[in-house]
């Protein structure tokens, strides 16, 4: 009963330690000094006084209790005064610690404890270097974790306590109305075990509700602790964090320099790297990569922030684990690397419809068009290891035109080319402007009316009455007539031959075929040399007299009027 009685008042001390004037010196100075100094030392000895009280109090109750194990043979009993042994014991424990604690004005005690050996455990291991990471995770949300952790422990203790209150006072009225001293003296003991319990409940509730108190109380403006928390921030992780980046940063950048500087040398020399040397520049990158990390490491290893160490370890250990689920990518990606996978190094590939060359392969590859106005690609290693290759001819296009070139696509369209890029193609039109994706302009079938010259041809009939001279004094003629206005044409210079054919024998006209090739330094004048093998084919006609013939509609009449079918009657119209 005197144990539980007092168990409030240590409580009160245990949390009350931290705020007194010893301790707030100690922390540095941040809880103000009470101006009565004697009345705070007054009740400095009333605390020690309570304290030990409380100690000696507890050990008295252990001897009663040790007694009435010894002297009562109950298993149940004993099971009982075992389980109060055991708690007796622990609170003597912490009640001695906290008494040494402050009667050493706050040394840790568990300094001067002896730590057994123990045996290297990987797991505890691995434990420590993860620890710091977890206790800076817990000290930043220490805060609301506590206040909600004591607010359940508020509304636990506040649940308990009224209904041991109620309890109690049941015992009580049955005690004063009990028929006999036997009833009433039980009641008495039962009254005196409730009593305890409610108040040791009594007493944590009050100590919980002062550190709740103490947790809600209004602290230092806002402003203040986020200006520390910014300046911690500056002054320390961001800066380890910044010199890790830069070291890492400048290991590998240094690496990777001295390597394309070596690569641009052999490259200007004109020679290609063989396998070894492509193995032995993968190699290089790797260990790139391991020392910028190690680089990293160590920058923090030495700052001494174990909280950066840490996460940086478990993005590696991701890393690795990930690596393991797709090392088969990045084996295939190995492979285009050392010029052994499906596409190598100046071999011609098909990327997004149209043709590039390999001009060399690395982790962004480059692939380059020499017909395309930027025709020069970088396509990361992972997106080339899908394409396939395949060696060329130096004599195939890379593109069917070129800027400046006159073509004539599949529907007819005719224009100049103004640029061609790997997106897009741009004609000038009749004037206008068009664009074509370069893909679709593939699709089209461009004809090239440059590149190595062109010939128009056309059709053109004379009447049936010239029959029997159509095939060699007509078309000999007719030839000789186009071909000598063709040379003396403003088109005459750029004229490679000419032929006039009898073509066929038409419902209406002797049909002949009329051809002019040209080179390419003509292609503008395309459909003007068209109109013309007409308009010459015409003059030619009227110099020698030759008839045009025009469409004739034969209608055969039986006699009496009616349609003949055997076409005894002809009138033509």
């Amino acid at each position: 009963m005197k144990y539980s009685a007092t168990l409030f008042a240590t409580l009160c001390l245990i949390s009350s330690f931290c705020v007194t004037p010893s301790w707030a010196e100690e922390r540095g100075g941040d809880v103000a000094v009470p101006a009565n100094q004697a009345a705070a030392k007054s009740d400095t000895w009333r605390h020690f006084e309570n304290l030990v009280s409380t100690i000696n109090d507890a050990r008295e109750e252990m001897a009663v209790l040790r007694k009435e194990l010894q002297d009562t043979s109950d298993e149940l009993e004993q099971e009982r005064i075992r389980a109060d042994l055991k708690r007796l014991a622990a609170d003597i424990e912490s009640l001695q610690s906290a008494w040494e604690m402050w009667a050493t004005g706050g040394v840790d005690t568990q300094l001067f404890t002896p730590k057994p050996d123990q045996k290297f455990d990987w797991r505890e291991e691995l434990q420590s270097v993860f620890e710091p990471i977890v206790v800076e995770l817990r000290r930043l949300t220490e805060r609301p974790r506590k206040i909600e952790r004591l607010r359940s422990e508020q509304a636990f203790y506040q649940q308990r306590y009224a209904v041991a209150e109620a309890a109690l006072k049941s015992i009580v009225d049955y005690k004063k109305n009990a028929p006999t001293a036997d009833l009433t003296a039980a009641f008495a003991a039962l009254e005196s075990r409730w009593q305890k319990r409610r108040d040791d409940l009594h007493s944590r509730l009050q100590l919980t509700n002062f550190e709740l108190e103490e947790l809600l109380a209004p602290s230092r403006p806002a402003e203040e602790k986020a200006g520390e928390a910014l300046q911690e921030l500056l002054s320390g992780r961001l800066v380890n964090l910044l010199l890790a980046l830069l070291a890492a940063a400048l290991t590998y950048g240094g690496l990777w320099l001295l390597n394309r500087t070596y690569s641009q040398y052999m490259l200007r020399r004109g020679r290609k790297r063989p396998f070894l040397a492509r193995a032995a520049h993968l190699a290089f990158v790797l260990v790139a990569l391991i020392l910028a990390l190690f680089a990293a490491m160590a920058v923090l290893y030495v700052r001494g922030d174990w909280i950066l160490l840490g996460l940086l370890l478990i993005v590696l250990v991701g890393a690795a684990l990930t690596l393991q689920r797709s090392l088969p990518g990045y084996l295939k990606e190995a492979k285009v690397l050392l010029n052994i996978g499906p596409v190598r190094e100046g071999e011609r590939v098909i990327y997004n419809g149209l043709p590039w060359k390999v001009q060399a392969l690395n982790m962004y590859s480059t692939l380059v068009n020499p017909l395309l106005r930027g025709g020069r690609v970088l396509l990361p290693v992972s997106e080339l290891s899908n394409l396939v290759s395949r060696r060329y001819e130096e004599s195939e296009p890379w593109f069917p035109s070129r800027e400046n070139d006159f073509v004539v696509l599949s529907d007819a369209t005719y224009g100049r080319v103004l640029q061609q890029t790997p997106e897009l193609v741009q004609l000038r039109v009749a004037g206008a402007i068009k664009t074509y994706p370069a893909g679709a302009f593939l699709d089209h079938q461009p004809q090239n009316l440059s590149l190595e010259g062109f010939a128009v041809f056309s059709t053109f009939g004379v009447d049936y009455q010239h029959q029997a001279a159509v095939t060699e004094a007509v078309r000999a003629s007719l030839e000789a007539h186009i071909r000598a206005q063709l040379q003396a044409s403003p088109y005459g210079a750029y004229l490679k031959d000419c032929l006039v054919e009898f073509n066929a024998a038409a419902a209406s006209s002797l049909d002949f075929f009329l051809w002019a090739a040209f080179n390419g330094e003509a292609a503008e004048f395309y459909y003007r040399i068209r109109r013309l093998l007409q308009r010459l084919a015409v003059e030619a006609c009227n110099a020698h007299g030759w008839v045009i013939p025009f469409n004739q509609v034969t209608v055969h009449m039986a006699a009496g009027g009616a349609l003949a079918p055997d076409g005894a009657t002809d009138k033509t119209a």
